[in-house]
């Protein structure tokens, strides 16, 4: 049987990630990597992991995770996964966005903890539920 996977992709342990946790049953959570992209590509073509959400921390890595993320564009299936990058600066933004146009760029601005986590995490869930 075909699942839905939620990835979460960062260098490191983050309040992100601890947001996810709480609201997804199950996060696959990795290091956005050339052997995490092989493993993301086989699941998605085999079809072992029929949709799936790519949530990339970018905040650290910016080199590496432009490389991971080329890969997936030249990905079939994975090119067409909805893509959030988060962990970026506002000043960030407009290039990632230019970028990759069909991510949805997450900036916090303020404080974290006034940040609205949930309704970016509702988009996520409505995403990997197969719902546009």
């Amino acid at each position: 049987m075909s699942t839905a996977m939620m990835y979460y992709l960062a260098w490191h342990e983050d309040d992100w990630l601890d947001e996810m946790l709480d609201r997804f049953p199950e996060v696959n959570a990795v290091v956005p990597t050339a052997k995490t992209f092989a493993m993301l590509a086989e699941q998605r073509k085999s079809g072992e992991v029929e949709r799936a959400v790519l949530v990339l921390n970018a905040a650290q890595e910016q080199q590496r995770c432009h490389a991971f993320l080329q890969q997936c564009m030249a990905d079939p299936f994975l090119s067409a996964d909805p893509l959030y990058i988060v962990g970026l600066r506002p000043d960030e933004e407009k290039a990632w966005q230019e970028t990759y146009p069909h991510a949805k760029i997450v900036v916090i601005t303020g404080f974290a903890v006034e940040f609205d986590y949930d309704a970016v995490l509702a988009r996520m869930e409505i995403d990997l539920e197969g719902s546009h």
